[in-house]
């Protein structure tokens, strides 16, 4: 039983009360396949749920738990719950999913739960949320195997044997006597090699680390590039103190990419799984505030050129399309830019070359599209001559204007530290719109001050 049929057996059993055939039929799924569920429950069904869950079988519930993505959506489903029912919950959870998931409850909740954690817990918790937010520090896990260069490497085969509780064991790490990270060897190496051989001699010594404080998408850049299952993470002092996995990694990609799309637009991740329209509202509104400043300028502007409009009534229906047009254009270089400089495919000091390389692109564009609107106008509506040039060549100078500005805001507020995928959108839609009106009234004052 798969997709909607699933769900909304779901649905009805919890409805009846059916507990037990609610459970029977959820816990044959994979944990994975039972958080996709939450995302279309409502939030009362959802807690049911998941408390049906939790009473039951509280490992599988928390291994549920750390399916639910993002963190703030896995929060919401534990509203029901009282902080020691939370607590017990984060028992069966891995230190690095289970910091997340504090990080994303009200202080006050928080508090009161990490009371309730084991001292070891608490101090592998607590440990993680000393790291900044969206650094390696705070996403790593704190559980890894690593051993010292004279370890033999049958002695090393025995201790990864051993190590039965560790999430993944992609690489063997090796350390020095005070913790340092000198080497790295993966596990296929280890069965190539004679059982009495010391992983002195068989390690790796370049070894790709990256720093507690290093931002998450460099880290997800730096994993990519080189092909890692894992990545080390070390202090300061090039001390091993934890490593991030690939499953983390993909995590970080999706919820990066995500992210930079809502915000294109002036919006959040929140707000999908909001549903208090409140809520929404205080998302939204200052994006929208801002491209309401920018209309009301517009609008400013045509209204002075209210005597050109009343000379030729005509060339106001064009308006919509041109700054459509750049508005479009701005928008795709915008995305371009943006998405560019989250992956470190483009650098500041590219900017030029960017903005050449989009001018060409958007005038080759205006002088197709260009011509094509000024001939509709002059055999479609039969307007004179001249005012199908100024509607050709406003076109194709809009379009110009909208890929300049949608290429160089992203790169002018990265220069400032604003995230270009915040501020981008609402800017690059009313900027496009001021110049467009602005060029498109210049460009007919002075053709229609001839005739």
């Amino acid at each position: 039983m798969r997709g909607p049929v699933l769900l909304e057996s779901v649905r009805k059993l919890l409805r009846k009360g059916a507990a037990g055939h609610c459970f029977n039929l959820v816990s044959k799924l994979r944990p994975a396949d039972i958080a996709v569920l939450f995302r279309h429950l409502a939030e009362n069904e959802g807690r049911g749920l998941f408390r049906l869950l939790r009473e039951r079988d509280e490992s599988l519930a928390a291994e549920v738990l750390g399916e639910v993505t993002p963190p703030p959506a896995a929060v919401e489903i534990l509203a029901g719950l009282d902080a020691k029912q939370v607590a017990g919950i984060l028992h069966h959870i891995p230190a690095d999913d289970a910091a997340e998931l504090v990080a994303a409850m009200p202080e006050e909740m928080a508090e009161e739960v990490l009371g309730l954690l084991g001292k070891e817990e608490l101090h592998e918790v607590r440990g993680l949320l000393h790291h900044e937010e969206k650094t390696a520090g705070r996403i790593m896990t704190p559980h890894f195997l690593a051993l010292q260069e004279e370890t033999s490497v049958g002695e090393a085969i025995r201790a990864i044997q051993a190590a039965g509780s560790l999430e993944m064991v992609f690489y063997l790490y090796v350390v020095d006597a005070h913790g340092h990270l000198i080497g790295v060897l993966s596990l296929r190496q280890l069965l190539l090699v004679g059982p009495e051989t010391p992983l002195r001699e068989v390690m790796a010594r370049d070894v790709v680390s990256v720093r507690s404080d290093t931002d998450q998408e460099e880290v997800a850049r730096i994993v990519q590039r080189y092909d890692l299952l894992a990545i080390p993470v070390v202090d300061a002092e090039n001390r091993l103190i934890g490593i991030i996995t690939i499953d983390d990694i993909i995590d970080v990609v999706r919820d990066e990419a995500t992210e930079d799309f809502y915000r294109l637009v002036g919006t959040s991740e929140q707000e999908r799984i909001l549903r208090s329209p409140v809520k929404s509202v205080q998302v939204r509104l200052p994006w929208l505030l801002a491209t309401l400043g920018g209309g009301i300028v517009v609008s400013y502007i045509v209204g002075l050129f209210t005597p050109l409009l009343s000379r030729f009534v005509l060339i106001a229906g064009f308006m919509p399309v041109i700054l459509g047009m750049g508005g479009n254009l701005g928008s795709q270089s915008a995305t371009i830019t943006v998405r560019g400089l989250a992956m470190g495919r483009i650098s500041t000091k590219q900017v030029w070359w960017l903005i050449f390389k989009e001018l060409r692109t958007a005038t080759m564009l205006g002088l197709l599209c260009g011509p094509i609107l000024a001939l509709a106008a002059v055999f479609l509506l039969r307007m004179p001559g001249r005012l199908g040039i100024v509607i050709g060549v406003s076109l194709c100078v809009t379009m110009i204007i909208g890929s300049l500005v949608g290429s160089l805001l992203p790169v002018l507020f990265e220069k400032v530290r604003i995230d270009p995928a915040v501020a981008t959108g609402p800017f690059v839609t009313t900027s496009v719109d001021m110049l467009g009106v602005l060029t498109f009234f210049g460009l007919a004052t002075f053709f229609g001050s001839g005739g």
